[in-house]
């Protein structure tokens, strides 16, 4: 049995055919309004999936065109420094301060002993 599930039609039908025979004991009681509901609800988490698929790949794209935006205004020359920048440069000098004064409360300690 070959099943070419780049079609759509052919992955429907694969599905059709494995839930029939998961149904066999079911089917008496739900029939096809149980199929119908499954199917949809299938239909609808598969274009959920591939719409989440494209807005990643859409973000990609985006992130990797700045990227190489940014290479090339490097290359260039032409770095301005951004306030990301800015905001980078002065975390850095919070973290050397709480550096010293970790080592200044050590120092304490060590004088306590």
């Amino acid at each position: 049995m070959s099943i070419d599930f780049s079609k759509k039609e052919d992955r429907e039908g694969y599905l059709q055919a494995k839930l029939d025979d998961l149904l066999d004991g079911i089917n008496a009681s739900y029939g096809q309004s149980l199929l119908d509901e499954l199917m949809v609800r299938l239909e609808t988490t598969i274009d959920d999936f591939n719409k989440e698929v494209d807005d990643l790949m859409d973000s990609l794209k985006k992130s990797s065109d700045e990227k190489e935006k940014l290479m090339q205004k490097i290359k260039s020359g032409e770095s301005e420094k951004s306030p990301k920048d800015d905001k980078a440069a002065t975390s850095s000098d919070d973290v050397s301060d709480e550096d010293r004064e970790l080592s200044e409360w050590e120092k304490r300690l060590e004088g306590m002993k």
